[in-house]
């Protein structure tokens, strides 16, 4: 474990409430307004006789920051949207019960690894003492109340999608659960030649309406959610950006280029330690390459 390590407060840790957010988020994006209203009435127990106060307290002090520290949502203002991964969990629940379940699983797997690290410390352990797992998170926070809070809230969501489960004493990796997900996210289970099938699709189907410049982030959004529904394959951004690096950027066929952000963005793609924004891709030939 990083020596103070910064892991952020998810202040709302419920799995329901947050999808319910990001349904309406999704449904009203780039809307603030109906986005803060639709919000704001999942949490009628906030009872709050001045309203500017409850949206400072519910939708822009715990509802948008725990997505935000999620990776569930990006954009600001009235540019707020669902994420790539935040909306594969939406479109999933209209699937299947099970595919749902893994695709949550998925999700949060990866946030787990790319934010707290916390299930790479149960799998060293049996079982854990939840007071050892406390001493162990040589974590960042104000205070020792706070630090117990960011590692007992993550606790919660990791235990809703039964990737853990514990009691007032122990916590203990779902093994099942947890072999299913290493095999949900490997990319060597998934075909390098679908990848690029799909890809190229929705390169086409985008760049209609631009000058064939996309954003990448737009890119993953469209690969994942053609792949779940066509083929129930699960490909969150992880994936997507660890197979994207793989095909080859210049053939016979076609040249990927890589366009850089102008300034401070979410969700950029990294690769050799340059971060891009944007991708367009050239054709020689015919339009799609199949």
């Amino acid at each position: 474990m990083d020596s103070n390590k910064k892991i952020p407060l998810i202040k709302e840790y419920r799995v329901e409430k947050l999808k319910n957010c990001l349904k309406y988020i999704d449904t009203y994006s780039f809307n603030r307004d109906k986005q803060k209203e639709f919000i704001l009435s999942l949490y009628p127990d906030k009872k709050d006789k001045d309203p500017e106060h409850k949206e400072k307290s519910v939708f822009r002090g715990m509802v948008i920051p725990s997505l935000r520290h999620l990776g569930l949502i990006v954009g600001y203002g009235d540019f707020l949207r669902t994420s790539a991964n935040g909306k594969l969990i939406i479109e999933s629940e209209l699937t299947s019960k099970n595919l749902h379940q893994r695709v949550l699983r998925a999700v949060i797997y990866e946030i787990d690894q790319n934010i707290f690290q916390f299930i790479d410390v149960l799998k060293e352990n049996d079982s854990i003492n939840i007071q050892n797992f406390l001493q162990l998170m040589n974590i960042n926070a104000p205070s020792e109340k706070q630090k117990k809070e960011r590692i007992s809230h993550w606790f919660s969501i990791l235990k809703e999608v039964e990737l853990i489960n514990y009691n007032a004493k122990n916590i203990i990796l779902n093994e099942h659960k947890y072999n299913q997900i290493l095999s949900d996210v490997d990319v060597d289970n998934k075909s390098m030649e679908d990848f690029k099938k799909y890809l190229f699709k929705a390169y086409f189907e985008l760049s209609k309406k631009t000058a064939g410049i996309i954003d990448i982030a737009d890119l993953r959004e469209n690969v994942a959610l053609k792949l779940l529904r066509e083929n129930k394959i699960i490909l969150t951004e992880n994936q997507f950006d660890e197979m994207l690096r793989k095909i080859p950027f210049a053939t016979d066929d076609y040249i990927i280029s890589f366009g850089r952000p102008m300034g401070a963005e979410e969700k950029l793609f990294e690769r050799n330690g340059n971060y891009f924004r944007t991708l367009s891709i050239k054709f020689f030939g015919r339009e799609v390459p199949k």
